[in-house]
């Protein structure tokens, strides 16, 4: 069995290089057989992609009793602005612009990845209507996901379903209620989870989407003035030069920020969804992704990640807000642990956005970094801890088992996309957590009111 800390460290270095990677001009998409690059689409990344591991169910030597599982939804199709601005982009000339430079001798492209690029079409099927809407792979996804956990605690996750034993709650988008119905599928199949029963939403949903109804928050996290400035800063710039001079844009004819980020909205989407559908270790290609070397890929993942490490994570200044927005599930975490009711149920299932898990993880402290993420020190900060593409990838999910104990003290492991992580002060070789420890830390949860709480800075 391989130790926490050795997983920790292989899925921060695993998805990308150790240092900063230099532009390689004739990097050649194409008959690349790695692309590393599929590990690095920060909140778009395939869930597969990023999983490439087993979970032990044995690493505790106790009795697995308790289940407890927040998700992000499925993969999705872009949001209405995002996906006008791609069906734009494709209805553009840029297919022959880059052509005519091809021919003149101006790109730095090979010969496979300009017949990819001009050969690419968009999916005649996907529509407008999709907007914000679970993907086919997105649900198959799900499915697995759910086989997988039956598959490692086949005493809890039962084929059978039972209303007594099994707790379903979404939030109010389609997305979370077809993704979380994918999952109740995955476990009891297509016709016995028609009996599911969901629980009701509510109009004001603080328990699964906080952020919404905060306005203390959405104050707080207004301005996100690091990840605009690392826009404006020398590595985006450069970034910018290296992706115009390969697809032989020069001068005042070189193309925007604006078009370089839509490029890459249809390099994660495509790579995304194709990973999900495909044989191949490494997904098959998404012809936007050519623009983009791998260093490319690690300065927009960079940039991904500090907009979110100032919006839900490390870098809000007033991070006691951010520890108490999740009070509703830490609270329904820690009842949940501590019940020994045969009445109460044994599986809670829960699905919501990627802010919320990240969130989730403050609260827990879980993936710290010694020094905070920031505009000037992307090259430093190579193999840090935040990374979204590893921590919230399309069906993010975390995990918490209860395993029995015969001293009354159960084991608890947490669990990130199928992988241990590390709760400070826990086992650091088996990442188990004593549930009297978890209790202690976090009895500030126990019992309080969490309407009052998940807003404020107590």
């Amino acid at each position: 069995m391989k130790t926490v800390a050795t997983l920790v460290v292989l899925s921060i270095v695993g998805s990308a290089n150790a240092g900063v990677s230099i532009n390689n001009p004739f990097y050649c998409y194409s008959t690349d057989l790695i692309r590393p690059q599929v590990q690095m689409h920060a909140t778009r990344t395939s869930y597969e992609a990023v999983r490439r591991t087993s979970v032990n169910p044995t690493v505790s030597s106790c009795t697995p009793s308790r289940f407890w599982f927040l998700s992000r939804h499925g993969g999705r199709f872009p949001h209405p602005p995002d996906l006008q601005d791609m069906f734009d982009f494709a209805d553009s000339t840029i297919q022959e612009d880059i052509a005519r430079n091809y021919d003149a001798g101006r790109t730095t492209l090979c010969r496979q990845d300009f017949e990819m690029i001009r050969d690419w079409r968009r999916d005649p099927n996907l529509t407008l209507e999709s907007a914000s809407l679970t993907t086919e792979a997105g649900r198959i996804g799900m499915r697995n996901i759910a086989r997988r956990y039956q598959q490692f605690f086949p005493t809890i996750l039962t084929e059978t379903y039972d209303r007594q034993r099994f707790h379903f709650r979404h939030t109010r988008t389609m997305r979370t209620n077809t993704t979380i119905r994918a999952f109740a599928s995955g476990l009891f199949g297509e016709s016995e989870s028609e009996n599911v029963f969901f629980e009701d939403v509510p109009e004001n949903d603080s328990f699964l989407r906080p952020i919404d109804f905060c306005p203390p928050f959405r104050e707080e996290v207004a301005n996100q003035h690091q990840q605009v400035a690392f826009e404006n800063g020398p590595e985006f710039e450069e970034m910018m030069e290296e992706i115009n001079r390969k697809l032989g844009f020069h001068g005042s004819n070189q193309l925007s920020v604006d078009t370089v980020l839509v490029m890459w909205e249809w390099c994660r989407f495509e790579t995304a969804t194709y990973f999900e559908l495909s044989e191949s270790e490494i997904g098959d290609p998404s012809a936007w992704c050519i623009p983009f070397s791998i260093s490319h890929q690690s300065i927009l993942e960079y940039y991904q990640d500090l907009g979110y490490y100032h919006f839900t994570g490390y870098g809000v200044r007033n991070q006691r807000l951010i520890q108490n927005l999740n009070c509703g599930l830490m609270q329904d975490l820690l009842t949940h642990l501590q019940s020994n009711s045969s009445a109460d149920t044994t599986v809670r299932v829960f699905v919501t956005y990627s802010q919320m898990v990240q969130a989730l993880m403050v609260t827990l402290g879980a993936f710290r970094d010694d020094i905070n993420l920031n505009q000037h020190n992307f090259a430093q900060q190579t193999a840090r801890h935040w990374k979204t593409s590893i921590m919230t990838p399309n069906a993010a999910n975390f995990v918490v088992v209860r395993y029995d104990c015969a001293d009354g003290d159960h084991d608890l492991v947490f669990l990130l996309n199928e992988r241990p992580i590390l709760v400070p002060g826990c086992d650091i070789q088996t990442g188990i957590c004593k549930l009297s420890f978890i209790l202690s830390r976090f009895q500030r949860f126990i019992g309080v009111n969490c309407e009052d709480l998940f807003c404020s800075s107590d």
